[in-house]
């Protein structure tokens, strides 16, 4: 069955994923990772400003407040 959301209607549907285009990405982000310039964006990591980083950390706190697994809840809300 061709996948209707696709642009090459010969492709057949293959349900959650596509193999091929899994393999290409695999194999191309490893090459970026392996190359100079990738290896330059993972020495200088990501730039997150100073308020997106504390709004980054409120949400993992509340997020772990909620959670399920007391070890990753923080020591207030594992009395409760």
């Amino acid at each position: 069955m061709a996948n209707p959301n696709s642009g090459n209607r010969d492709e057949a549907n293959r349900g959650e994923g596509n193999p091929e285009a899994a393999a290409r990405f695999n194999r191309t982000e490893t090459a970026f990772v392996e190359s100079a310039r990738g290896k330059d964006a993972i020495r200088k990591g990501v730039y997150v400003p100073l308020a997106d980083e504390r709004a980054l950390a409120d949400a993992e706190r509340r997020g772990k407040a909620r959670s399920k697994d007391p070890r990753s809840a923080p020591a207030a809300a594992a009395k409760r």
